[in-house]
């Protein structure tokens, strides 16, 4: 981290790599506790790391790095799972689907689902006050992941 503070560079870039770290499941299971809403995973992934992003909204963003790769390094190439707390998921993902001209799908267990084709893949958990979004740069990926049952609560 001292790194990046030598020689200046971008702030913006600055505070956002300071507000990455590597976390563990306990530390997760900890965070979770904090919030007082869940924070989805996709489950222990060997030969990855958990790099995690916190929001003042309770938003959560956990990226899960190859070993060889450096905290805040290429945003937007690494399965990404964010957890944002709202009041009805279920309706923004509903809303979603209907400005795409299509309507969501249902996995089981009952989740709502919104695939926007771009790489994303909106979660509405039963019963849950948070959206979920797994993002792979394949959509086909983000997709399987989802379909795959993997994408649950960090304390289930």
């Amino acid at each position: 981290m001292v790194l990046a503070l030598i020689g200046g560079g971008d702030p913006e870039q600055r505070e956002a790599s300071e507000r990455l770290r590597i976390v563990t499941s306990d530390r997760l299971e900890k965070l979770e506790a904090s919030l007082g809403h869940p924070v989805y995973w996709a489950g222990r992934r060997p030969s990855f790391r958990l790099e995690l992003s916190e929001e003042a909204d309770g938003s959560v963003y956990l990226r899960y790095l190859p070993a060889e790769a450096a905290v805040g390094s290429r945003p937007g190439y690494y399965l990404t799972v964010g957890t944002y707390p709202m009041p009805n998921p279920r309706a923004a993902i509903r809303s979603a689907a209907e400005a795409a001209g299509e309507r969501p799908g249902r996995l089981p267990g009952g989740a709502s689902f919104f695939a926007d084709g771009k790489g994303s893949v909106f979660l509405a958990p039963p019963g849950a006050k948070v959206q979920v979004e797994v993002y792979d740069p394949d959509p086909r990926r983000a997709s399987a992941v989802v379909e795959s049952g993997e994408v649950r609560p960090v304390s289930s």
